[in-house]
């Protein structure tokens, strides 16, 4: 809902009354209100939840400073590739961000055992390249976003927004399903090896 359904309606209806530009903006106000409040909701001050923040505030400062609504949408696309390039050079430095957000959520989840400390454990026994597959498929899914976005936008331009917007959040959601059966595969590995 504040990732497709409120930015698509704001975008309809919005266009009408003001600037593609401005109504580009608005349309990105419920998620990043949605995002702000959840953060603050849960006091989530780990790497993802730092992660997360640091995203939103670097993509509404990149909306904020674009000035026209082309301009946003090529700096999304921009942005969306930058992401992708952050992913992958974790992944070279042998510090994969997949191991980060697993390790910050997988003791609430139960996917870990109680007993590990620290994240060299995880990076030690053989686990360290399902982290680096794990992190290539986050880098996957901004690159592929930021190509679709790339294909759409110079068929359809700014009217295409709102078809934007669903692919978008198709593609958003298709990869998280993957990311999580990843993640609960990942998850397995992890307790075999663990014995957990």
């Amino acid at each position: 809902m504040f990732y497709a359904l409120l930015p698509y309606a704001i975008w309809m209806f919005a266009r009408h009354a003001v600037s593609d530009y401005h109504a580009l903006l608005l349309s990105t106000v419920p998620g990043f209100a949605y995002t702000i409040g959840r953060f603050a909701m849960e006091r989530s001050w780990n790497v993802t939840g730092l992660f997360l923040i640091a995203a939103l505030l670097i993509g509404t400062t990149i909306d904020l400073l674009s000035g026209d609504a082309e301009t946003m949408i090529r700096n999304h696309i921009r942005t969306l590739l930058a992401f992708g390039m952050f992913f992958f050079l974790t992944m070279l430095v042998k510090r994969p961000m997949a191991l980060y957000f697993f390790e910050d959520t997988a003791r609430v989840l139960g996917w870990m055992p109680e007993s590990m400390r620290d994240r060299e454990t995880l990076r030690s026994g053989g686990l360290l390249p399902y982290f680096q597959a794990l992190t290539l498929l986050f880098a996957l899914r901004y690159v592929v976003i930021a190509a679709v976005k790339t294909v759409m936008f110079s068929i359809h331009g700014i009217e295409g927004y709102g078809l934007l917007i669903w692919w978008r959040v198709a593609l958003s959601w298709g990869f998280g399903a993957i990311i999580l059966l990843a993640s609960l595969y990942v998850a397995g590995r992890v307790r075999e090896r663990l014995g957990s």
